[in-house]
């Protein structure tokens, strides 16, 4: 990949005149409720710059926003700060995002395949050479200029997905009209199945118990009213297992957010087992919230995509272990948001 410090590939058009409003799209949801599934699904668009995950990247502006990831700390700070962060979003590329499936109207013809190639070898030549420091954590950088130039891409429909950031999606809610959200949800169940198997099991028991807990006991301090409204132990958080803790900040985060989004046209709730068993209904409705075209091609590679979906979506209710599904129902019990799965 090019390094961002090359001095013949500008971030954004010298004129302030020429720069264009970024139309963008937030992917928003907690890890492992199929918000990948649904970035992949919007790759497929010919008109699309799909981003994950680029609040992770160190050196990326939305990175800098961290304090304001969960719960809005300082509102000042994101309105100064927003926009030109979600620009640059939109103009870089990392090593999370997913790779292009499909030509599109912002590269020049024919540089896709040479160019992914080109990119994957120059970023393992720089992060071998100690550069870029931890690949899925490193620098965003810019695609070379024979694939595409700023103004180019700046005319694509970027989707930017962010792994639990309803503080982020308060805000553009609330602040930013022309901002799309996009809010996947799974059910608790198959979030925590999935949770346990992918997050938990890498980084063991007793990270998952500090991390969950610590954030806990932060979101409640911030959000008294919510804790006590939804009858968190708060006396009891350091006593709380890593599953429970890790469920309460996922019942605040999707009722929070679906809260904030309540009857603004910018939102859109997407349930991940309709997606999953209705692909082709749902997949168009996002397409249509987003005003993005739709095809014959588009529709056959999300069929092709979608094969499993809706049996990956069921298996917990078989695989999930009782005692889990104990803590599930407890702590979603009276939770307004499980009308969703009826």
């Amino acid at each position: 990949m090019i390094a961002d410090t090359d001095p013949c590939l500008p971030l954004v058009p010298m004129s302030a005149s020429d720069v264009q409003p970024i139309r963008y799209a937030l992917i928003l949801g907690q890890g492992r409720s199929g918000t990948n599934h649904l970035l992949r699904i919007l790759n497929q668009s010919p008109h699309t710059h799909c981003r994950n995950e680029a609040d992770r990247l160190r050196d990326s502006p939305l990175n800098q926003l961290e304090n304001s990831r969960f719960f809005v700390q300082d509102e000042e700070e994101l309105e100064a700060k927003w926009d030109e962060a979600v620009r640059s979003a939109a103009l870089h590329m990392g090593a999370r995002d997913q790779p292009l499936p499909c030509a599109k109207t912002w590269l020049y013809p024919g540089t896709r395949k040479p160019g992914i190639f080109y990119v994957r070898q120059r970023y393992r030549i720089l992060h071998r050479l100690g550069r870029n420091g931890r690949p899925m954590d490193g620098k965003e950088v810019r695609f070379p200029r024979w694939m595409t130039t700023p103004n180019r891409l700046e005319q694509a429909f970027h989707v930017l997905k962010l792994n639990a950031v309803c503080g982020f999606a308060d805000f553009v809610l609330r602040k930013r009209p022309a901002g799309k959200v996009l809010h996947i949800v799974r059910h608790p169940g198959g979030f925590t199945k999935s949770w346990l198997q992918r997050w938990v099991e890498r980084r063991g028991d007793s990270a998952a118990k500090e991390s969950c807990q610590r954030r806990l006991a932060e979101l409640c301090a911030f959000a008294p009213d919510w804790a006590a409204q939804a009858k968190v132990p708060t006396e009891a958080i350091e006593k709380m297992s890593y599953v429970e803790a890790e469920l309460w900040f996922w019942r605040y985060c999707n009722e929070t957010v679906s809260q904030a989004g309540e009857g603004k046209p910018n939102y859109m709730r997407v349930v991940y087992e309709d997606l999953a068993d209705h692909s082709i209904r749902v997949a168009r409705e996002v397409y249509s919230f987003c005003e993005l075209p739709w095809n014959e091609q588009i529709e056959q590679r999300v069929v092709a995509m979608s094969e499993r979906s809706s049996s990956i979506a069921r298996a917990w209710r078989q695989d999930l272990e009782p005692e889990f599904i104990e803590v599930v129902e407890r702590v979603t019990e009276n939770c307004p948001i499980m009308g969703w799965w009826g």
